[in-house]
């Protein structure tokens, strides 16, 4: 893991001067126009306007299909700017892999194709095709898989040292979950509406009386899962119309969130609840009990859950100290 001896790294270097160069080198007159725009400044490297533009095209479609030229707009804006996070997060990591002097070998990055084929039982023909419709050819995606490995061996090192479940937190978390009466788990649907970063009170208020107004249509008869079609601004499950799936308590929810759709009844709906990004509208779908398995049968199992969570929990904490250690400049 990196220390403190790491230095914040000078913005201006060659590869950002040639970047600024593109942008404001060419002479002014009435005719001239902007190459390129920088979307994000990490460290001694850059994020283009275009990347970001490249990344958002998957999910121009389904937003073009909403009715609202504002509501377009809004969640344009939002999915760029997740986007545009995790493509610094993505120059972050990879910095660091630098740093720390790590490699991707051409077999590796064959092992790691090869593995894909096998998965979705691909050939190297049906695996271009699928390539070439996401816009990618064999050699950008070889160079995405290398820093995809590259960026798990950062966090392997960073992280993954310091999460090592012992015994005694499996034995913790069974009595918790699973011995206690909490093993249910519900099932449920929800339509999500975001607040934008460093929002006011007024628009956090706007962001909820909307909340509201989408929940009235689904008290008044409108199917729940194609109002989340259409309106939720989560881009993982509005296209399933908003299916959560199954989940028990404590696995990493809004408190606020897990509280109301455990007191839910089958089929009712519930909200708008604030979560940590925005408000959801909830629909209970199903309620069951888990059978209650000897722990010895389901250590191995709550092992890796335990270690997951608590992976996402340091990872996020470590990119958060990755920032303040380097210079970020978000320009979009």
């Amino acid at each position: 893991m990196m220390t403190s001896e790491k230095h914040v790294r000078q913005p201006f270097t060659f590869a950002l001067a040639l970047a600024l160069a593109a942008v404001l080198g060419a002479p002014s007159s009435a005719n001239a126009r902007v190459v390129e725009r920088i979307a994000a400044v990490v460290g001694d490297e850059i994020v283009l306007e275009s990347e970001v533009n490249d990344a958002s095209k998957p999910f121009m479609e389904q937003i073009a299909a909403l009715p609202d030229s504002a509501q377009r707009a809004q969640r344009i804006a939002a999915v760029k700017r997740e986007l545009l996070k995790s493509m610094v997060d993505d120059k972050l990591l990879v910095q660091q892999a630098t740093e720390l002097k790590l490699s991707v070998s051409s077999e590796e990055i064959d092992r790691a194709i090869e593995q894909l084929k096998r998965e979705y039982k691909l050939t190297d023909a049906q695996l271009q095709e699928e390539l070439h419709k996401t816009g990618q050819s064999i050699a950008s995606y070889r160079q995405n898989t290398r820093k995809e490995i590259l960026k798990y061996r950062v966090i392997n090192i960073a992280v993954g040292s310091k999460v090592n479940p012992s015994d005694a937190d499996v034995e913790s978390y069974y009595e918790r979950h699973m011995k206690t009466g909490s093993n249910i788990q519900v099932k449920v649907s929800h339509i999500f509406i975001s607040i934008p970063e460093n929002a006011d009170a007024a628009k956090v208020l706007e962001r909820e009386d909307y909340a509201k107004k989408i929940l009235a249509r689904a008290r008044a008869g409108e199917e729940f899962a194609a109002l989340a079609k259409e309106l939720s601004e989560d881009q993982v499950t509005r296209k399933d119309g908003g299916d959560l799936g199954y989940f028990g308590k404590e696995m990493g929810l809004p408190k606020p969130v897990e509280e109301l759709v455990f007191s839910m009844k089958v089929g009712e709906l519930g909200g708008p609840v604030r979560g940590n990004q925005g408000f959801h509208v909830i629909k209970l779908m199903d309620r069951r009990a888990k059978d209650v398995k000897p722990l010895a049968e389901v250590k191995d199992e709550l092992r890796m859950q335990i270690r997951q969570k608590e992976m996402e929990r340091q990872t996020k904490i470590y990119l958060d100290d990755l920032r303040r250690k380097t210079l970020v400049e978000l320009r979009m």
